[in-house]
């Protein structure tokens, strides 16, 4: 009887590693997927603003403006109507490169819009962490669109800040 236990137990043992193997492992070290490197820029960055952008977001646009620039105050409400859509699916976050004189005047900007997005000052130490962010900004309203990882896929003037959409089909 005990070496028939025995045969029986050796018999076994293949099918019982087999469905070891077949059952889900937890993921490796290896496996676990890395931040963005626009994910690990946003924790490291001090923005002006209590907001922080989303560190899930597929593509990040930048939009230059200031609270005394007119297209930019054309340009500021629209986008905010359009924050959502741009959201939706956590597709695009928006975040100010604001270049007014100071934090507080872009703060007072974003809050009169009632802004839901992030903001730094344009040309800023904190602006230089965040991946594809400009630095050769001409003119505004001004937006950049990247990806996560900080590749530019789009740029151009800020009233065209709706081509968003085209960019990232």
């Amino acid at each position: 009887m005990r070496m028939m236990n025995i045969l029986l137990a050796m018999a076994l043992a293949p099918i019982a590693a087999t469905a070891q193997e077949a059952a889900p492992q937890p993921p490796s070290q290896e496996q676990v997927t890395a931040p963005s490197p626009m994910a690990t820029a946003i924790a490291q960055t001090s923005f002006i603003t209590n907001k922080k952008p989303s560190t899930e977001a597929k593509y990040y646009m930048y939009l230059a403006s200031a609270s005394w620039c007119g297209p930019c105050r054309r340009v500021t409400p629209a986008l905010v109507g359009e924050y959502p859509n741009m959201m939706a699916n956590k597709e695009v976050e928006v975040i100010l490169l604001s270049c007014d004189r100071t934090p507080e005047a872009a703060q007072k900007y974003l809050e009169h819009y009632n802004a839901p997005f992030a903001a730094v000052m344009y040309g800023s130490p904190e602006a230089a962490k965040l991946p594809g962010c400009p630095t050769d900004i001409r003119g505004i309203p001004h937006i950049v669109l990247v990806d996560a990882s900080g590749k530019l896929i789009y740029r151009g003037h800020g009233l065209r800040f709706a081509e968003w959409k085209l960019q990232i089909q």
